[in-house]
């Protein structure tokens, strides 16, 4: 085991340069329009999750009023939609160092279950965090069906 100083060889490079060539590299690509990649501006982070009598969503729509979020289903795919709208402050004499929060309108989509009661949905916003709980039909029991291949 070697203990003490070690001179650093200027030539290769170091475990930091590396990491800050990669995060420059990922800074770089997710700086780029979303636009071009989806159809939303941006997209809000959602959890889906199962207790097997309800289906619960939970999607981070902070800075999103209620009025402005949309609801629906269609051919058991949920999509929640919205906008942010970008806060009218005067800024006039005051220079943006950095701008990270998106704006603009978003839509998120997910596949839920057949066996969900579609009319029985409950949606509540608190604290930036939109909650959906998709409460369940009885489970549909299937049951195996041979299938013989000629």
């Amino acid at each position: 085991m070697k203990f003490g100083l070690t001179r650093k060889d200027n030539n290769v490079p170091d475990v930091r340069t590396l990491r800050n060539s990669m995060d420059r590299l990922f800074d770089d690509f997710f700086s780029l329009s979303p636009m071009e990649f989806f159809d939303s501006e941006w997209l809000p982070a959602v959890d889906m999750y199962d207790d097997g009598k309800n289906i619960y969503i939970k999607a981070d729509v902070a800075g999103i009023e209620d009025k402005d979020l949309n609801v629906t289903i269609q051919d058991n795919i949920m999509t929640i939609s919205g906008q942010r709208n970008e806060e009218k402050k005067e800024t006039r004499n005051r220079g943006c160092v950095i701008s990270e929060r998106r704006m603009g309108s978003f839509s998120r989509s997910v596949s839920i279950p057949d066996n969900v009661k579609q009319d029985s949905i409950k949606a509540e916003l608190k604290n930036g965090v939109l909650t959906l709980t998709l409460p369940k039909d009885k489970p549909v029991k299937t049951s195996e069906i041979k299938i013989d291949v000629k």
